[in-house]
């Protein structure tokens, strides 16, 4: 084999690794939304505690590894996912469970740490998120199977976490700039989860879950997206001036995204790219 195609196939090789240690296990995401909570904080002119940046890590790392774990039981499991997953599924399966009560035990052992009022809202949102991709009842009905609710939720739940935790750790009152930072986080964070749907659209159709594209169809979600994400982060860019750096470059990076992105997209375009935009508010922060 020439020299070029070895090297192709080695960086090709190391990245397969990187993709399944780092994006695979959640730990990417993870970050990313723990840089929204220290983007946050940066916003809000508050200095974020270690330990409340470490809730926020393990409780997405917690939620999106219990998620992937039920998604592979061999219950839900289709021939579609089969392919989708390729023959490595049981085994992510094992690894995501693993994962999830590694990161259960050092959630539980940082909230000690905290004041109680905190660790009383992390339990509450954990425990509430955790139950909507729970499979409930003799039918195994899960909340995320709810119509068009799925990214709604999956948004709401992580700019509430970014914004509410470390807020009521240092027990910050709430200001005009706070339901704006809310607003702007949740944005991001619906646009993202909803990108992700439409990456799923095949997926989540063979399971019989009614995710917004495939209420909507996928041209019609683009649309939706598209105004969205003009109309949400133009606003946001014009009315507070400490969110106008980043509504802007966020509205540049995902606004091609939403246009450009389908399901027959690489994975990893989505993982690197739509998971990698949550990372700009704090890049700009660090500025």
């Amino acid at each position: 084999m020439p020299s070029g195609e070895v090297l192709r196939a080695d960086r090709q090789a190391f990245g397969s690794v990187v993709y399944d240690v780092v994006v695979r296990t959640h730990v990417w995401v993870a970050a990313a939304v723990t840089s929204l909570a220290t983007f946050s904080a940066h916003t809000l002119e508050f200095e974020p505690s270690l330990a409340a940046l470490g809730v926020v890590f393990l409780s997405t790392l917690l939620i999106y590894n219990l998620d992937t774990a039920i998604d592979l039981t061999a219950h839900d499991l289709t021939a579609h996912d089969l392919t989708a997953f390729g023959q490595g599924a049981r085994a992510r399966q094992t690894r995501a469970l693993r994962l999830t009560w590694l990161s259960l035990g050092a959630l539980l052992g940082l909230l000690t740490t905290l004041r109680w009022s905190t660790s009383a809202v992390v339990i509450g949102g954990a425990a509430a998120c955790c139950l909507y991709a729970v499979p409930l009842g003799r039918h195994r009905w899960r909340m995320k199977a709810l119509p068009g609710a799925k990214s709604l939720v999956v948004g709401s739940a992580v700019a509430i976490a970014v914004v509410l935790v470390p807020l009521v750790e240092h027990a910050i009152p709430w200001t005009t700039l706070t339901w704006l930072t809310l607003a702007f986080l949740g944005s991001l964070t619906t646009v993202n989860a909803t990108l992700f749907d439409v990456r799923d659209l095949e997926q989540d159709h063979a399971r019989g879950e009614r995710t917004l594209p495939l209420l909507l169809g996928l041209t019609r979600t683009r649309l939706v997206l598209g105004i969205v994400v003009v109309a949400a982060f133009g606003t946001i860019a014009a009315v507070e001036p400490r969110l106008r750096q980043s509504a802007w470059l966020v509205l540049g990076a995902l606004l091609p995204l939403s246009l450009w992105l389908g399901p027959r997209s690489a994975k990893g375009a989505y993982a690197w790219l739509v998971d990698g935009a949550l990372f700009l508010p704090w890049l700009v922060s660090l500025s």
